[in-house]
């Protein structure tokens, strides 16, 4: 059973017709209730009835709250791979004409990411200056993506699903050794396949870019939303176009070898904002609100209110 962890902020934004000393709780916990590094959960949030949520940042990201029946909101985060024990967010909170600006600390658990040897051509482990100009070029086309992607209101409803049903080749997290050195880590989850095997869109949202990269080959990247994007790598085809709105298990393209790779597969990617994290951490988002879960409290010290106004998104 998933759990939702609670943590008591004592003040939020005191009553003026109380006593200065009268205090609102909010409350603020996770599903699941422990996140873990590389991955993608919710924030929930109960506030006073007197306190709405005007945004936040977690990580340097925007957050797009969402409000649930039962009085709490939620939004969504994404925890980078190499995080500490626990991460801020910020909250702008606003009570009639007030702003107010609440900083919480909440605790991450650890990914345990193993190491992964992959031999290749040297020209792709150190490219020459000319790919290395075009790789730069190519990695700020993904970033605008995910940047536009947190103007865009969410598109998805319902859970995602897998972009192929066959086995995992390598997981998301592993540090990729490249001929004896360590370069960096796998932003994504592998999955076998033939060329020409189809690849599925894991949710609903709009292609955002139809490219043909140096590292990812052709690719596929769809926007679903208030920050979400994932995309799909080394495809041999794409069966859709920029601009197109596509749904869940609706065919986007086929597997291939295109790009830096051993050999044909799927590189699936999920980043929310600029964050990678582990896509297989997708299915799950839909699954942790159920109706009874349990919910532990810690009460914490109230933060200090802020000398300046936060910045509203």
């Amino acid at each position: 059973m998933v759990a939702a962890g609670w943590i008591t902020l004592g003040c939020v934004l005191p009553s003026p017709a109380l006593a200065q000393d009268s205090l609102r709780p909010l409350r603020i916990g996770t599903e699941p209730s422990l996140l873990t590094e590389g991955s993608l959960g919710w924030l929930t949030l109960q506030p006073p009835p007197e306190v709405s949520l005007a945004g936040g940042e977690a990580f340097g990201e925007p957050i797009h709250v969402e409000r649930r029946s039962d009085s709490t909101v939620r939004a969504l985060v994404g925890v980078p791979i190499e995080t500490a024990d626990s991460f801020r967010v910020t909250l702008f909170l606003r009570r009639a004409e007030e702003l107010d600006t609440v900083v919480a600390t909440l605790p991450v658990r650890k990914g345990g990411y193993p190491n992964e040897v992959l031999a290749v051509p040297p020209a792709f482990v150190k490219p020459d200056s000319a790919a290395a100009a075009r790789i730069q070029s190519e990695v700020a086309k993904s970033r605008e993506v995910s940047r536009r992607s947190q103007e865009r209101q969410r598109l998805w409803r319902g859970p995602f699903r897998l972009p192929r049903s066959s086995r995992i080749t390598s997981p998301f997290g592993s540090a990729r050794v490249f001929n004896g050195e360590v370069q960096s880590r796998h932003l994504g989850t592998d999955f076998a396949g033939a060329i020409g095997a189809p690849v599925r869109a894991a949710g609903q949202g709009v292609v955002a870019l139809v490219a043909d990269f140096y590292l990812a080959g052709r690719a596929v990247y769809i926007d679903h939303g208030a920050g979400l994007v994932t995309a799909y790598f080394h495809l041999s085809r794409a069966d859709v176009r920029r601009g197109q709105t596509v749904v869940a298990g609706q065919r986007i393209g086929a597997v291939g070898r295109t790009g830096r790779v051993t050999g044909p597969h799927l590189h699936w990617v999920a980043r929310y904002g600029a964050i990678s994290v582990d896509p297989m951490s997708l299915l799950q988002l839909e699954q942790a609100h159920r109706p009874g879960v349990a919910k532990r409290t810690i009460r914490v010290a109230a933060p200090a209110p802020q000398a300046t106004s936060p910045r509203l998104p």
